[in-house]
């Protein structure tokens, strides 16, 4: 009887959580504020920044002056490296970054040696974002000088945060 009474009772309590959760999920019901969209991810970029010019800096910064001091979460960076005509073997080179612990860098070779073709692109998905070290202060993604008809093309995606 105590079982059958127990079960009962978790069975009429899951169905509330489940009716709550529902109601609260998704769109306004009756004029009800939805207190989380199902759909919507916390840690998604919500923007990206980009260069493929020799030696640039891609500054991202937290917010306009004396805003709210936020942090950058960098959620993802593709990198890829062409030629536009024969190139020469070059040492590697590196894209460095400021504005986070570690100070990561990401290596970029001289790449393929035919005209047209580009090597395969490195693409870094992080499982959890990438925060910057110190909130409202920009981050910096700085790359290599190019070798002669070299083209390094990188995306940053982002969000901003606390």
């Amino acid at each position: 009887m105590i079982k059958h009474f127990i079960f009962g009772f978790c069975l009429a309590l899951a169905l509330t959580a489940s009716a709550m959760a529902q109601a609260t999920s998704g769109p306004a019901v009756n004029g009800a504020i939805p207190v989380v969209n199902s759909v919507e991810r916390a840690d998604a970029a919500t923007a990206a920044a980009h260069s493929h010019t020799s030696a640039a800096t891609i500054t991202i910064s937290p917010g306009p002056a004396g805003s709210l001091t936020q942090s950058v979460y960098i959620t993802g960076i593709d990198i890829s490296n062409c030629q536009n005509a024969a190139v020469t073997a070059a040492a590697p080179t590196y894209i460095t970054t400021t504005g986070f612990n570690g100070s990561p860098q990401y290596q970029v070779g001289s790449g393929p040696a035919t005209a047209g073709l580009c090597s395969p692109a490195s693409v870094i998905n992080f499982t959890a974002p990438l925060k910057s070290q110190t909130p409202g202060t920009n981050v910096t993604f700085v790359l290599p000088t190019f070798i002669t008809n070299q083209t390094v093309s990188v995306n940053v995606y982002y969000r901003l945060g606390w």
